[in-house]
């Protein structure tokens, strides 16, 4: 684990500002360091990566579900990877029905993170019009 003050993390840091991203005044549970979001609203913490800030217990579960499913998304992708590669060792007849289910998995997938995360895009989008057109 880095340490806080090292090179390094301060380094992360400097580029996370001049790429674009806010320093925010909450800090990650597990470092303590400050935290940023990304011009993509995505907040991060400079040694962990992805961070989510959460209100009540019905974010957490929210939150549970689409860490999840982003898991699951890079799983399959790495899945269907692994037949592609695999394909071009070994041609196959299963490879081609192999590929349609680790796609049909990841579309569902995409399809069911899309629903999840859509509402909290939704009310980002509400909460930054308010800003802008309140001047602030």
């Amino acid at each position: 684990m880095e340490r806080r003050s090292s090179p390094e993390v301060v380094r992360r840091m400097a580029d996370l500002l001049r790429a674009g991203a806010a320093m925010l005044s909450e800090r990650c549970p597990l470092c303590g360091l400050p935290l940023f979001r990304l011009k993509s609203g995505e907040i991060v913490c400079p040694v962990h990566g992805r961070v989510y800030i959460v209100r009540d217990e019905s974010e957490v579960s929210k939150v549970t579900v689409q860490g999840v499913l982003e898991e699951l998304e890079k799983f399959v992708a790495h899945r269907i990877s692994e037949v592609i590669q695999n394909a071009e060792r070994s041609p196959g007849s299963d490879v081609a029905e192999a590929l349609r289910s680790w796609l049909d998995i990841l579309e569902r997938t995409e399809r069911i993170l899309n629903m999840v995360t859509s509402p909290k895009r939704e009310e980002e989008r509400k909460e930054t019009n308010k800003k802008s057109s309140s001047g602030g």
